[in-house]
């Protein structure tokens, strides 16, 4: 089970249904520190998190969820401030 990619999944697929948010690691304390190696900063905020996909803000519980093939965050952010400009 060393598979890091199946240690992913595994992160990804959590049961929101069986999380409690007082479980989930608090991130609004945490800075991301620009000297890290790109390289390493996806392990920081493993190591940091304990699972990336799942975090606590406060007191409001995240789960994150990505869909194959959609928009990366640049372009979804670049349309929805585009919009917004736009009076839409």
């Amino acid at each position: 089970m060393n598979n890091p990619q199946f240690h992913i999944s595994a992160l990804a697929s959590v049961d929101t249904q069986e999380l409690h948010k007082d479980d989930l690691v608090d991130v609004s304390g945490l800075t991301l520190d620009p000297h890290i190696p790109q390289a390493l900063r996806a392990g920081y905020i493993l190591n940091t998190t304990g699972n990336p996909y799942c975090f606590r803000v406060g007191g409001l519980g995240v789960k994150l969820e990505f869909r194959d093939g959609a928009p990366s965050l640049q372009d979804a952010l670049s349309d929805f401030f585009q919009r917004k400009k736009s009076g839409l």
